[in-house]
């Protein structure tokens, strides 16, 4: 499913428009958004937990030619751990 059809979905389940089912949608995940980049978790009982992962820099090997040495910078990703209820939903049986 894509966003816009999660929009569609969204909106036929709720008797509302399409945009204000857009607008829901968009400020929920930049919800999310600016809660990570603050450095907060998010936590969904049942769905799930989104946070933020560090990795320091470190050093590397140039894939192109091995015997350089590089330096892989520091970087925070974004991280997501299914909760017990969204895997037991989608367990295969």
């Amino acid at each position: 499913m894509k966003k816009l059809e999660l929009i569609e979905h969204l909106a036929a389940r709720l008797s509302i428009t399409n945009s204000e089912s857009e607008r829901f949608v968009n400020t929920f995940i930049n919800m999310i958004y600016e809660t990570l980049r603050g450095g907060d978790t998010v936590n969904i009982s049942g769905f799930g937990q989104f946070s933020v992962s560090h990795r320091d820099s470190r050093m590397g090997v140039h894939p192109r030619n091995p015997s350089q040495k590089i330096t892989i910078p520091e970087l925070n990703t974004p991280k997501f751990k299914a909760g017990e209820a969204f895997k037991s939903a989608v367990k295969l049986r």
